[in-house]
């Protein structure tokens, strides 16, 4: 179990203002992208789902993969160890990056991960309140478990015969 004390830590903030798409897609891709700023996370191809100013360029297949990724990399697995649930650590922004520097007391933050059976080395940390995550997590995973339900790719297929249909050149 993590414990943050703020009087008890030196870190370095740092970071930068994004702008974030308003599509599910890119918000996931951007949170993939702050899980891989702060734990070692390499694997295969993800810099491409970390890429979100791309997030149109990518495959209704590859939308599912970056979803399944997004489940194995969950707030639940991250919490109290990189993640940390503090407005007091991000008071301009919703989230916040920091550096882990000479530790005095007693900041206990994991120094490993495990994440798909694989253990991760934790680089950094990264404080957060509780819209950010519900905005770049929470709800864009429910959104997305409906577009790959059932009946969400049902919705889709009708979708698409409209718009199929409505542009039908003779």
């Amino acid at each position: 179990m993590a414990m943050f004390q703020s009087t008890n830590y030196d870190v370095k903030a740092f970071g930068k203002n994004v702008t974030i798409p308003d599509a599910d897609i890119a918000k996931i891709m951007y949170y993939i992208d702050c899980v891989c700023t702060v734990i070692e996370y390499s694997d295969g191809d993800i810099r491409r789902y970390r890429n979100y100013v791309n997030w149109a360029n990518m495959s209704d297949e590859e939308d599912r993969l970056i979803f399944i990724l997004a489940l194995a990399l969950s707030p639940d697995e991250l919490e109290d160890k990189v993640f940390f649930k503090s407005p007091a650590l991000c008071p301009n922004s919703n989230n916040q990056f920091y550096e882990i520097g000479q530790i005095r007391n007693q900041l206990l933050v994991v120094r490993s991960v495990f994440i798909g059976g694989q253990q991760r080395q934790v680089k950094k940390i990264m404080a957060y309140k509780q819209a950010w995550m519900q905005t770049f997590y929470f709800q864009p995973m429910r959104n997305l478990a409906f577009r790959f339900s059932p009946e969400g790719q049902r919705q889709e297929a009708i979708r698409r015969e409209m718009i199929s249909s409505a542009c039908t050149i003779s």
